[in-house]
């Protein structure tokens, strides 16, 4: 997308969370239907809008940031880094009057960010999905059109990402009977072989040299629609050494629950439904956060999370209001292959 979406200010936050996917600067410029531009909205104010309780059918009027990421064709390329830098954001709108024209991007200024890689974590043995899984991995089992892993590479990949590690164990062979270098999937892509379990954080001690910016990890076995770019930009715009991505979990208690004033009755809540923001698998990690990770040993993320949060280092959530289905059980994997089976698409 060359020019910037445009949205008006009465439109749903979600809908327009889910057109901004298809552009490359998680952005929209905001008009009311007039035509004038009040504003611009960027993914991360949605999803912070989401962690504070807000749903997302409210018009984006009430979630949109009062500093607009916004310049015009004039604006100078140091003023334009200095606001992409001081937002975190990887574009900005161009206005002119009320006309919008296109982005300016961290490049077109003479900045960058750091690279990001990532590592994919396919060394478990996936026996909750046995027999499927006695001679198939469960990455490369097909979902869809392609594997779970393979396209998981291709969604790293139109992320931008292009160095990436599968971290693998059981059948490490058979991955790179399939995947090779990664050239097919437009990655160039290494493996970490785990000699013994290292669980979930431990892989990231094998990487073979320091990385030089965040490091995406992503669970093998998980189908999405997010765009990790927006998880990535989310991250730097918090300023954070990790960030975790969440999925919202509903359960529905199956009796009433008493609400109590001591042992006085005030009401009783018939089946009520419990919702949590859980941990999806799915994290963004500064490099001196995973110097932290032991050297060859047994270790998860959220170990990994719980010594970067003792250490001081800032660590936030993402929610995922995407389609998101973690293939555990051959349940979850009966609900993914139905999902694609009826035409739809993730």
């Amino acid at each position: 997308m060359n020019v910037p979406l445009t949205v008006f200010v009465d439109d749903e936050a979600g809908d327009t969370l889910l057109q901004m996917q298809d552009g490359a600067a998680g952005l929209a410029v905001v008009t009311d239907h007039s035509g004038k531009v009040v504003g611009t909205i960027v993914d991360g104010d949605i999803r912070r809008a989401v962690l504070g309780g807000a749903d997302l059918s409210v018009p984006v009027a009430e979630v949109m940031g009062d500093d607009p990421a916004m310049v015009t064709p004039a604006t100078p390329d140091d003023e334009v880094r200095a606001l992409l830098q001081r937002r975190q954001l990887p574009a900005v709108a161009v206005i002119d009057g009320d006309q919008v024209v296109g982005f300016r991007h961290l490049g077109d200024v003479g900045a960058a960010r750091p690279p990001v890689s990532a590592v994919i974590l396919a060394g478990g043995r996936g026996q909750r999905l046995r027999p499927l899984t006695d001679k198939v991995p469960k990455p490369l089992l097909t979902v869809g059109r392609t594997t779970i892993v393979e396209r998981l590479l291709g969604a790293l990949r139109d992320a931008g990402v292009l160095d990436v590690y599968l971290s693998v164990n059981y059948k490490a062979e058979v991955f790179e009977e399939r995947l090779g270098d990664g050239e097919a999937h437009g990655v160039r892509l290494q493996y970490l072989r785990e000699h013994k379990e290292l669980h979930t954080a431990g892989p990231l001690s094998l990487l073979p040299e320091p990385p030089a910016g965040p490091v995406l990890v992503v669970n093998a076995d998980q189908v999405t629609a997010l765009h990790f770019a927006r998880l990535v930009d989310f991250h730097h715009q918090q300023g954070a050494s990790v960030t975790v991505g969440a999925f919202r979990h509903e359960v529905q208690i199956p009796y009433g629950v008493l609400r109590l004033d001591g042992a006085r009755v005030a009401g009783i809540d018939e089946k009520p439904t419990i919702r949590q923001q859980c941990n999806a698998g799915i994290y963004v990690v500064e490099p001196d956060v995973v110097a932290m990770v032991p050297r060859n040993t047994f270790f998860g993320m959220p170990d990994l999370v719980e010594a970067a949060l003792a250490d001081g280092h800032p660590v936030t959530a993402f929610p995922i209001v995407e389609k998101f289905i973690d293939i555990g059980t051959l349940e979850e994997l009966e609900t993914a292959l139905v999902y694609f089976a009826t035409g739809e698409e993730v």
